[in-house]
């Protein structure tokens, strides 16, 4: 049933090679003439497909066999190792069979039976026996009407045949017609190239020629002629196939130029031996700006730039009279455009022979404008790329590298930019040959590429390095090369040591007691060595136990959150876990494992599938433990080391035998200076040097009285001095005594310590004002209430009219007094606490609201003016700068001059750098010159009948040193007083 169903869908009774395969695995299950189709079948049935199909096949067949759908048919062209084609037609049939045809031409199959039996001829050994067959076969098998004209000749150099179109050609060449089976000899005589070509062909070589002949009526002949060899079956070269076509059609060899060459992106130009052009291709015509009409005949040099024509003809001289086909030279020539303008070229040339007589000159003419410009889009490329190392031109076949490749391969940038296979050359020839390959595998397909190579520099040992690269690409055109080398020796070197090891490191992992762990993702099963389950206690036989809910019941609960998400990175995204963790209670006290070190990432197959998770558990409680047990000792140590920071080790002469880095430094010198060989006295004050001295003796002899440490001042490189505290110890090393100095640097604490002597006197001086203060307000008050207790004793004596007209007004004077004095105080008092707060003010409005509260105390006849230069807002602490203006003005008013008739107060206010100035200028009584500097002092009244308190200009004072302001005042007795007050602006912070 089935193979009938099968022959009915093969047509297996019209001869078709076929072979039925089997879909799931594979099997042949019936097959026709198979060997047609597989070179090494045989009628095995029930074998696999891929027993017999050849390995460069193989991928073709797995490709198609997986794309095949039912109804669909695929197919396919396979090519074997003599490089015959076979088409082939698959088919499944059923959903579980593939039916494999080959495609077979209907008009072949007479041809296939004239093939055999040419080729049954061609093994006989007497060819001469068969003439009369061997002549028929030939004619079916070689064209008997074809155009082209065949000739078959054998080792003799005799024609065995040759067809109508030959004879005709013979006829052109020939004066005198041969007759048939005479010696080629008389043929090749006139045209030797007819004889290479056969030789060649006789010794088993294909050979191609197509070069012009001379007829016998003078005219050149242009012939393409294809000599090939005709074997027996056993390789033996039994005759010579010449195929001859006539390409005179295209006149001559430039016409056969110009069809090739014309849509090359490179000039080319054919030169006969007078220097006149026969032909030149249309880029050179499109870069010239001119046409072929007008170029054809005339002289080359015409279009050379007249400084190097002279030049060029005695070159071309040489050329032409040369024997060698190609010029080992390069020209440059600029040739003059249509413009004027001209354009530089690179010129290789080339001996042509146009006839047999004729001789000329092809020149190949690339664009070197267009080379600088490749050049300099190099040269930007390897400035941009300059960390990758190299760049290669292939135009100029020159090569650049940075200076550490330079120094990687032992060869200067010069000899490289000369030599740029001077890295090759290093390589053994096993690393020549494959980099060599890969280089032009990156030239043909545009790939990057990234190996590895062993190389012998000549002043360096054996090295590896690694070299990678990618080609520079214009007009898709591989016009260079850039990358990188790295000097991978010492990578090498530790993976043959780990290769080497690798017996000992396999041997450790035996003996070690680790547990492992493996998860197969597609079974979804988790797996466990017996020693993990003898880490963790738990019983094999439990089918439970395998599985990551059951690890965590083994760990403590605040690692627990951490190793779920470890998991969750290796599970989802393939990250490795390599995590430590504390072991649950139960585990500690029955196990005595605290801690373990869990491990796992995932494996995947050849293709890249992810296949399982693997991973270990190793037991680190003793690492844990020695490391928290070691903790304290890196503690006390590293504190030990501190403190020692600053030490050296000094000589019994004095000179200084090392010193560590911490001593360079506090003393300010540079790693490159060194401080060996010195006098360690030189380093500290000589004030202190007798100290030292004695310090150092009484450590020495054991001196129980000599104090641990001494203080004393080491110069610096700036002839500076820090305070340090030194420390002596006395050590034997190497039979020697030496003194160890540990210099510690107290300067901070010193800078403490003056800080607080500072404040201390700060302090007394506080104390002081504070004392005088405190008598000065007892004394102040204590005259206005003595005042007032002795008027409301006087009051009790005197009529109450008495009492309310005199007694009272005098008690009310001295409350006021009292009242001001207070004021004063508290003024006093919130400019000594209050920090500072800025404010955004308008002098001319607090001016205003000053005077304002303050007109009371203001004559009527008391001229006052007021002149504010500053339009803006000014920021400064606005209370404090009330208490300075309200005291000013007050003072102002208060002191006049009675003896004068006008009394004026003048208010000048101006914007200066950073700040203000204010100024108040009055007509007063004036101070002495000798009170000048006591006015500003507490309780300070330049006059005995002056009615302050005198707090008001040490008030001001007080708040101007706060608010960093200063200021001055100028008065005489009797013209008056002016005091400038200069305020700095507050910047605020943004």
């Amino acid at each position: 049933m089935l193979n009938k169903t099968f022959l009915t869908q093969i047509e297996k009774d019209k001869n078709i090679p076929f072979l039925v395969v089997q879909k799931k695995n594979f099997l042949l299950i019936e097959s026709n003439k198979g060997s047609e189709i597989l070179p090494n079948f045989s009628s095995v049935e029930e074998v696999n497909f891929f027993d017999f199909c050849p390995s460069e096949w193989k991928g073709i067949f797995i490709g198609s066999f997986k794309e095949l759908k039912p109804e669909e048919k695929i197919f396919q062209k396979l090519y074997n190792q003599e490089g015959e084609k076979i088409e082939i037609e698959l088919d499944l049939i059923v959903h579980e069979f593939i039916v494999i045809k080959k495609i077979v031409d209907d008009n072949s199959s007479a041809l296939s039976i004239r093939e055999k039996q040419y080729r049954e001829l061609l093994s006989l050994k007497d060819i001469q026996l068969k003439a009369n067959q061997f002549d028929q076969l030939l004619v079916d098998l070689l064209l008997k009407h074809s155009d082209d004209a065949i000739f078959l000749v054998d080792h003799d150099y005799e024609f065995i045949h040759y067809n109508q179109a030959a004879k005709l050609l013979r006829r052109k060449l020939m004066h005198t017609p041969k007759k048939e089976g005479v010696k080629f000899d008389e043929l090749v005589d006139r045209y030797e190239r007819l004889k290479i070509g056969v030789s060649k062909a006789l010794k088993g070589d294909e050979f191609f020629s197509e070069i012009s002949y001379e007829s016998t009526v003078g005219k050149p002949i242009f012939l393409r002629t294809h000599y090939q060899p005709i074997k027996n079956t056993e390789g033996t070269v039994l005759a010579c196939l010449v195929i001859s076509k006539d390409v005179t059609a295209r006149s001559t060899i430039e016409e056969l130029f110009s069809t090739v060459l014309n849509q090359s992106t490179i000039g080319f130009t054919i030169i006969d031996n007078d220097g006149c052009l026969v032909r030149v291709n249309d880029h050179l015509l499109d870069l010239l700006q001119l046409k072929n009409t007008e170029v054809i005949g005339t002289n080359f040099s015409d279009y050379i730039h007249p400084t190097l024509r002279k030049h060029f003809k005695s070159e071309f001289k040489e050329i032409i009279s040369s024997h060698d086909l190609e010029s080992p030279e390069t020209l440059f020539l600029d040739l003059v455009k249509r413009d004027g303008e001209s354009i530089l070229f690179e010129v290789d040339t080339r001996k042509v022979k146009l006839s047999d007589t004729r001789f000329g000159v092809m020149a190949t003419l690339k664009n070197a404008t267009q080379k600088e410009q490749n050049n300099q889009m190099l040269e930007e490329m390897q400035r941009l790329i300059k960390a990758c190392g190299w760049v290669y031109d292939r135009y100029s076949k020159s090569m650049k590298v940075t200076n550490e490749v330079s120094q990687v391969i032992g060869i200067s940038q010069e000899f490289v930019f000369k030599n740029p296979g001077a890295l090759l050359s290093m390589c053994d020839e096993s690393s020549l040959k494959r980099v060599k390959a890969i280089l032009n595998q990156a030239y043909r397909t545009q790939s990057d590429f990234d190996l590895e190579l062993l190389i012998h520099p000549k002043y360096k040992g054996e090295q590896w390095v690694r070299l990678t690269g990618r080609p520079i690409i214009r007009h898709d055109r591989v016009v260079g090369l850039y990358g990188g080398l790295q000097d991978i020796t010492q990578q090498k070197k530790a993976i043959r040591l780990l290769e080497r090891n690798k017996t000992f490191i396999d041997e450790i992992q035996r003996v070690t007691q680790v547990g492992n762990w493996v998860y197969e993702v597609k079974e979804k099963k988790y797996h466990w060595s017996d020693q993990l389950f003898t880490f963790l206690g738990a019983d094999a036989k439990r089918q439970d136990v395998p599985s990551f809910q059951t690890q965590l019941k083994y760990i403590d609960k605040h690692y627990r959150f951490i190793f779920k998400e470890a998991l969750k990175d290796l599970y989802l995204f393939h990250k490795p876990i390599d995590l430590d963790i504390k072991c649950h209670e139960n585990l500690i006290k029955h196990h005595d494992r605290e801690y373990l070190n869990i491990q796992g990432r995932p494996i995947y197959d050849a293709e890249g599938k992810l296949l399982r998770f693997v991973g270990a558990i190793t037991d680190i409680t003793e690492r844990k433990r020695s490391e928290e047990l070691n903790q304290s000792k890196k503690i006390w140590l590293k504190s030990m080391i501190n403190a020692a920071k600053d030490s050296f080790i000094a000589e019994y002469s004095g000179r200084v035998a090392n010193y560590n880095k911490g001593l360079q430094r506090l003393l300010g010198y540079n790693n490159y200076f060194d401080l060996r060989g010195k006098v360690f006295l030189d380093f500290f004050d000589e004030k202190d040097h007798s100290r030292i001295l004695k310090y150092r003796q009484q450590c020495r002899i054991g001196d129980i009285s000599t104090p641990s440490k001494i203080e004393v001042k080491i110069k610096t490189r700036s002839k500076g001095y820090i305070d340090v505290e030194l420390s002596a110890n006395l050590a034997k090393i190497k039979g020697k005594l030496f003194t160890i100095f540990n210099a510690h640097d107290i300067s901070k604490r010193k800078e403490f310590e003056q800080g607080l002597i500072d404040k201390n006197k700060e302090l007394e001086v506080t104390n002081k004002e504070l004392d005088r203060f405190l008598y000065s307000t007892t004394h102040d008050l204590k005259g206005p209430i003595t005042s007032i207790k002795g008027l409301v004793n006087l009051a009790h004596k005197e009529a109450p009219e008495v009492v309310k007209e005199i007694y009272l007004p005098m008690m009310d004077k001295n409350v006021d007094r009292i009242l001001e004095l207070i004021k004063d105080f508290g003024e006093f008092l919130r400019n000594n606490r209050n920090k500072i707060k800025a404010n955004e003010i308008n002098f001319k409005n607090e001016l205003d609201e000053i005077i304002n509260s303050h007109k009371y105390i203001v004559p009527d006849d008391f001229k006052m003016s007021i002149e504010v230069n500053l339009d803006d807002k000014f920021i400064i602490d606005k209370n404090r700068l009330r208490s300075i203006l309200t005291n000013l003005l007050t003072n102002g008013v208060k002191y006049v001059d009675f003896r004068k008739d006008e009394h004026s107060l003048n208010i000048k206010v101006d914007r200066v750098k950073d700040g203000v100035s204010i100024k108040f200028i009055d007509n007063g009584e004036g101070i002495e010159k000798s009170d000048h500097q006591n006015v500003f002092d507490m309780f300070y009244r330049a006059s005995e009948l002056s009615e302050g308190t005198g707090l008001g200009l040490f008030i001001v004072k007080e708040a101007i040193q706060v608010l960093s302001g200063s200021i001055n005042l100028s008065s005489e007795i009797g013209v008056g007083t002016e005091i400038e007050v200069y305020l700095p602006e507050i910047i605020l912070e943004e």
